[in-house]
């Protein structure tokens, strides 16, 4: 029992310091938001979005990503365009046109997720060729997601012409970098795929995924790095 409470107290002052931690850095991007600092003003709205070293406040959150992309940040574009796509029900009424003018500012700005989302937008509004445009640029960054619609694309013909070599790398790059465990009817199913193929588009499809290597920007590095890139940022900044 000595033991059990000892490392609780241990996990206890663990967490109360890791909690202390984030707070000193959102008081002091907090701080720097304040100056006018667009970055700042985007962790910040990160923190109220996802409650790290304050109360979640998503009303908060959309204010100060209102003002990151004013002052024309792309990460806070992109969360703005979130929120009017639909995150957090209540903070503002959703509009899609508005979605889609801020999320391309992040997607043309090189932000994976941004160009994924405008994909999808852009293939629920009709235009399958501007959708495989955004997903090609998504997917050489290394984002999953965009390869599924990449190998649904050429498989289907929607936006690029049928090519069962390209639908078929592309769904294996899929599965060769998601985190997500694969289940047996998947397997089966890229076999079944493989089984119905030419030698030489089987061929063209290996060579592809061969040569294939994640090309992430600077700014989806960026966003993928969170809380620590704030850190980071603040320390870099004072």
């Amino acid at each position: 029992m000595k033991l059990i409470g000892m490392v609780f107290s241990c996990l206890l002052f663990l967490s109360l310091t890791t909690w202390a931690d984030d707070t000193t850095t959102f008081d002091g991007m907090l701080a720097l938001a304040n100056k006018g600092d667009a970055e700042a003003q985007y962790h910040v709205g990160m923190m109220y979005n996802n409650g790290i070293g304050t109360a979640q406040d998503p009303k908060q959150a959309f204010g100060w990503f209102e003002k990151s992309a004013a002052s024309n940040d792309p990460l806070g574009a992109y969360k703005l365009g979130c929120y009017y796509a639909g995150q957090f029900a209540g903070v503002v009424h959703p509009d899609p046109d508005k979605a889609l003018k801020y999320k391309l500012v992040a997607a043309t700005a090189g932000y994976s997720l941004a160009q994924h989302d405008v994909a999808a937008i852009y293939s629920r509004q009709g235009q399958p060729e501007e959708a495989v445009k955004w997903l090609k640029l998504a997917a050489e960054q290394g984002l999953d997601i965009s390869f599924y619609g990449l190998y649904s694309s050429y498989t289907e013909g929607r936006g690029v012409q049928r090519d069962a070599a390209l639908a078929y790398a592309n769904l294996k790059l899929a599965l060769q970098i998601t985190d997500m465990k694969v289940d047996d009817s998947t397997l089966a199913m890229v076999d079944e795929k493989a089984a119905k193929m030419s030698e030489a588009e089987l061929a063209n499809a290996q060579k592809i995924i061969d040569q294939w290597k994640p090309r992430p920007s600077d700014l989806t590095i960026k966003a993928k790095g969170g809380i620590a890139e704030a850190e980071a940022y603040l320390q870099k900044a004072r």
